[in-house]
């Protein structure tokens, strides 16, 4: 069995954050799986598609995409949030030392995880537009991969705004972040299966192992996966209104 992510951190930090939960599962199964790490929401959902993949770690948004590219996409169940809640927001952000003048566009740089990152281009410029009536495509935009370095690249200097997950934000306020703007409450990262590569059995099975896994057990996994698991509400996915951007996300920076 395959199981793939791509991360908030490097692929390093993401072997050691899910490592203690796919030991459990293999434990449980009594069969190995193999942890694969990829840079890009894009390289997952084509390694979906070639059945390369059993499961995966999705975000709302490249989940979405997924779900419509991929008929045998078969959601399982939600991480839940630091608040027990199956919810998150994305934030619009800058340094507390920055002021933003709105007037000068092309001067604005902005920092964005990844393409289809859902805290990415396509929340970023929905908060931009609430914020300050403005159009993130006026600006200059870069891609940095991953949430903590667009907060890192805002407190060096070398970005003015960005988007990133809201709770990561939050980390990084002692270092001068500060959120201008948060977003509706998103439906959280999901763990998804591949019904072309696992039976229906092995699907309900996984889902029952980690829905019963004990609180002593889960909270000891990586930080960001240690707060239990809810049923995937699908109605908050179908609320993400994302036909207008699908096609229209940049896959690269402007500058």
């Amino acid at each position: 069995m395959t199981f793939s992510l791509t991360a908030f951190h490097d692929g390093q930090k993401a072997l050691e954050e899910f490592s203690p939960m796919l030991r459990y599962l293999e434990e449980k199964l009594e069969q190995n799986i193999d942890f694969v790490h990829e840079e890009k929401y894009e390289d997952i959902i084509t390694s979906f598609k070639n059945n390369k993949i059993d499961l995966a770690y999705f975000g709302p948004l490249p989940l979405a995409i997924l779900q419509k590219s991929v008929p045998s996409t078969v959601p399982i169940l939600t991480f839940n949030e630091p608040d027990g809640k199956s919810s998150y927001q994305c934030a619009l952000v800058k340094s507390v030392n920055d002021k933003i003048d709105f007037k000068e566009m092309q001067n604005i740089k902005v920092a964005l995880t990844q393409p289809l990152s859902t805290c990415g281009f396509m929340q970023t410029k929905i908060l931009l537009k609430s914020y300050a009536s403005q159009t993130i495509e006026e600006m200059k935009f870069n891609y940095m991969g991953t949430h903590d370095e667009v907060a890192l690249s805002i407190i060096r200097g070398n970005f003015i705004i960005g988007g990133m997950k809201h709770n990561i934000a939050k980390d990084y306020e002692s270092l001068g972040l500060t959120v201008l703007q948060t977003s509706q409450m998103l439906p959280s990262f999901t763990l998804v299966a591949n019904a072309n590569t696992l039976t229906e059995q092995e699907i309900k099975m996984i889902k029952k192992i980690l829905l019963e896994a004990p609180p002593e057990v889960y909270k000891k996994w990586g930080k960001s996966i240690s707060y239990g698991f809810s049923e995937v509400d699908l109605e908050r996915f179908k609320a993400l209104e994302i036909e207008q951007f699908e096609f229209t996300i940049p896959h690269k920076g402007n500058f």
